[in-house]
């Protein structure tokens, strides 16, 4: 039998080579990136770096061999202040202009001291997203109750399997909520204490771009036999609400301003109108603290953001010296973003004139 897949074959190649040379360019361990098309969850592209051949298996290590994509799991870091930003508009608790106050940098949570990259003073509730204020978050998660966030993490995807057609899948990590201590209001809101995998990251992003509706990711589209004929096929799961769609209009506008004016400039776009979040965690050391060498660069987002098509994660494992998700995953996703639009939008306008012909050759 011949496994058909969802992956589009130009646009893996668009992946493939934006993700290459930023792997080159920032000295990486390790990388992946996935695009999903949003309405359906079929996985457009998948990429893993560093790779292997797989006509000579044997002659790479596992690491090299390893589906990074679906096996590795990380903490997010700020990428995750979607689900917080998200259960907050949801649960009405805070609106777009609502004022905090970030406390100029630093902030005490319990025995624990919050800082920010930046000092801030009032910011908006837009602004705390857009511009990754921990401190900012942490004040709307302590509003909310972690008990509320961890609740919209499950509903995003978090903690538990996709069922991907893939073995070696980790549900990554969203532990009970009696094992938290009183700093993890203070962690989990800001991307802390959890860990997720690059395919999670990208369905989560695909909710809010979804309208606020998790389609389950596949990659298997059909096995059919050597005549062609299809002997199982796999359709698109939708299975669940997880915000309302106003709740995801306002959400995606507050994202569009991240790529606008916020920490993730560098994946703007004269063409299209991008919306995404950028991440960058310090990896946990050996001794269970945190490096200050080691880091995960992300950047999770949707293109376009009035009728969003595809959504993609763009994670780098130890990237240097550049190491924030700004700099180093944000113009990945432009240009992968970029050229699938233009592509799809190519693709499309022959697709019609192939139709309109036949239609006339009909006639």
């Amino acid at each position: 039998y011949d496994v058909v897949l969802t992956i589009d074959l130009a646009i893996q190649y668009i992946a493939e080579n934006a993700l290459d040379a930023a792997f080159v360019q920032h000295n990486a361990k390790g990388a992946s990136l996935v695009v999903v098309d949003v309405s359906s969850g079929e996985i457009l592209a998948l990429v893993n770096r560093p790779t292997y051949d797989p006509n000579r298996p044997q002659a790479f290590s596992e690491g090299m061999r390893r589906n990074r994509a679906v096996c590795d799991f990380f903490e997010p870091g700020s990428v995750f202040k979607v689900v917080t930003a998200a259960a907050a508009l949801q649960e009405n608790k805070f609106q777009e202009n609502d004022r905090i106050f970030c406390e100029n940098g630093t902030y005490r949570v319990a025995s624990h001291l919050l800082h920010d990259h930046r000092p801030y003073g009032w910011l908006t509730f837009a602004e705390v997203i857009q511009n990754s204020s921990n401190i900012g978050v942490t004040k709307v998660a302590q509003k909310l109750g972690l008990e509320t966030v961890y609740n919209y993490a499950k509903l995003f995807g978090f903690g538990s399997l996709t069922d991907i057609q893939f073995s070696g899948e980790t549900p990554g990590m969203l532990k009970p909520l009696h094992s938290y201590s009183k700093t993890s209001i203070g962690a989990v809101p800001i991307g802390q204490e959890v860990a997720v995998t690059a395919l999670q990251l990208a369905g989560a992003i695909s909710v809010v771009a979804n309208g606020g509706v998790y389609c389950k990711p596949y990659i298997i589209k059909e096995i059919t036999d050597a005549h062609q004929e299809t002997i199982k096929e796999y359709r698109s799961q939708c299975l669940r609400r997880v915000i309302s769609l106003d709740t995801s209009q306002r959400l995606s506008k507050i994202l569009a301003g991240v790529v606008d004016s916020g920490t993730g400039k560098l994946a703007r776009s004269e063409l299209y109108a991008f919306a995404g979040k950028t991440g960058t965690a310090q990896k946990v050391d050996l001794n269970g603290g945190y490096s200050h060498s080691s880091f995960f660069a992300t950047f999770i987002g949707f293109a376009p953001v009035e009728h969003p098509r595809i959504a993609i994660a763009v994670v780098f494992d130890e990237p240097h010296p550049s190491y924030y998700g700004g700099v180093v995953a944000a113009p990945v996703f432009k240009a992968v973003a970029e050229e699938t639009l233009k592509y799809i939008e190519v693709k499309e306008k022959i697709n019609n004139f192939s139709t309109n012909l036949a239609k006339v050759d009909s006639e």
